[in-house]
């Protein structure tokens, strides 16, 4: 018992998993709240966008220039934040202060996503290894999945007298914000570990060394940037433009993200293709090919069906791919190296979503026509990073 008490790591995944919990509860109902309050799917799309690019500022400044008991409180700080805004919104609820309710959730959305990003470089400063970022990814990943079921199961129910609304779920999410922030408190972080100085140059200079790594950068920004264009406000596709019920659409994202983590692990374990083409291929040439066929028969079926591949190859064969450029850094750079891939995706992950906006309530083939191009676009840099991929390998025998 006293070993788990004086355990940082452990409470730290403790915290994340309560607060990935509490992402869990409300985060994929964020839309459908908003639109409950008049805000249109393009107004929501803004929202959503900004709030990204500005997570991508911050995210910056708290991996780069902050020392980690500093970090600590920078987390602190946003837990507070989020806390305070979640709270106004869930009394500007029903009040049409569309204004207000566009400017608190921007601020809400922003700080949810420099907290699961700051949480890693704060492990950093206990302890590095591979081990310890799997687990968090999985207790991130869990939690989160279990606090969506956990509201799917409750939705529409009434319990004491009240019915579970979406404003409920909000509710909900901060109370096991609050729970977390109590967690992380509690927990001491060396203040004496100082993060080493950035020197933007040394670093400019490596990265030009190894340009696979800008590359890698940009597949990864384009991949996210063509996920957020189809599926950038999925509860609203599945129930606004689809006709799905909300409880539907939720057990529908979640079965069908815990079916592409279960299909992810049998591929790393039980998979025999070594060739990074047909990887890449299932991903997403057959992506591709559902994008083709919807834009020749705007069908709901194929429409349909190429949601669901989007859905269930979100966790598969990249991990194979991409692992390699992660491991293929030098150490001082790797924390780097993660940061600007988790802001490479939500960069991606803004303008796709703005873009989802434009073209949501258009027919199915123009819908999808955005990602279909940029699509076609995106081949030719995953072709380029298959060759420099090869070209280390050769480097490495």
């Amino acid at each position: 018992m006293q070993k788990i008490k004086n355990n940082k790591c452990f409470w730290l995944l403790f915290f994340l998993a309560l607060f990935g919990f509490s992402i869990g509860t409300f985060d994929n109902y964020r839309e459908m709240w908003m639109a409950e309050n008049n805000l249109s799917t393009v107004s929501i799309s803004h929202v959503i966008s900004i709030s990204y690019l500005v997570t991508v500022l911050i995210l910056f400044y708290f991996t780069i220039r902050v020392s980690a008991n500093k970090l600590k409180l920078g987390i602190v700080v946003s837990l507070v934040i989020k806390m305070i805004t979640g709270t106004l919104l869930i009394c500007l609820n029903d009040t049409n202060s569309v204004f207000w309710i566009k400017f608190l959730m921007f601020f809400d959305i922003a700080f949810t996503q420099v907290i699961v990003a700051s949480i890693y470089p704060l492990m950093m400063n206990i302890s590095k290894d591979d081990v310890l970022y799997t687990k968090k990814s999985f207790v991130e990943s869990l939690f989160s999945k279990l606090g969506f079921l956990f509201v799917s199961i409750l939705l529409g129910k009434t319990i004491i007298h009240t019915t579970i609304n979406y404003n409920i779920c909000l509710l909900l999410s901060i109370i096991f914000t609050f729970l977390s922030f109590f967690i992380l408190i509690t927990i001491d972080i060396d203040s004496k570990k100082e993060k080493s100085k950035f020197d933007l140059k040394e670093t400019l200079k490596y990265f030009n060394k190894n340009t696979f790594l800008y590359t890698y950068l940009i597949h990864n920004g384009i991949g996210s940037l063509i996920w957020g264009a189809v599926l950038g406000m999925p509860m609203l596709i599945l129930t606004e433009n689809l006709s799905f019920s909300s409880n539907t659409a939720s057990y529908l994202i979640l079965g069908l993200g815990i079916c592409s983590n279960i299909l992810s692990m049998v591929i790393v374990k039980y998979s025999k293709i070594k060739n990074d083409y047909w990887h890449m291929f299932w991903k997403y040439g057959v992506r591709i090919l559902l994008y083709f066929l919807v834009l020749i028969t705007n069908n709901l079926q194929l429409f349909l069906i190429m949601l669901f591949y989007l859905f269930i190859t979100d966790c598969t064969h990249e991990f194979v791919f991409s692992g390699f450029f992660i491991n293929n850094i030098e150490e001082k750079y790797s924390l780097l190296l993660t940061t600007l891939k988790y802001c490479s995706s939500l960069i991606g992950k803004a303008i796709g979503t703005f873009i989802c906006g434009f073209v949501f309530h258009l027919e199915y083939r123009l819908f999808i026509l955005p990602a279909l191009l940029i699509s076609l676009f995106h081949c030719i840099i995953i072709a380029k990073l298959i060759k420099a991929k090869k070209k280390l390998q050769t480097k490495e025998a």
